[in-house]
């Protein structure tokens, strides 16, 4: 699981609605930049344009909801990468960290 902090983006409608056109329509689409990471490296290590987004608040309320998820999946054993700015790109949770 690749983990990252990052942010929401407006782009012009016209770009938004392209993009909406090649994909699925029906579906929700957000532009989002992940802090500290590049498209290319988002696209090297994660290999897909999809994303789940969680909310907060603050920066604060970003690090702790990073942290619970990055946490809880650890505890599933399931390995995680934890990526962009305040955690190095390739920086991997496992079972037996």
């Amino acid at each position: 699981m690749d983990i990252a902090r990052g942010r929401a983006v407006e782009l012009p409608r016209a770009e938004t609605e392209r993009r909406w056109q090649a994909t699925t329509p029906q579906w929700p689409i957000m532009h989002a930049v992940l802090d500290g990471v590049t498209r290319d490296q988002l696209m090297a290590q994660h290999k897909s344009n999809h994303i789940q987004v969680v909310y907060g608040s603050d920066a604060a309320a970003a690090d702790f909801t990073l942290q619970a998820k990055a946490t809880f999946a650890h505890t599933l054993g399931i390995q995680v990468h934890l990526c962009g700015v305040g955690s190095p790109i390739g920086t991997k949770l496992s079972p037996t960290t």
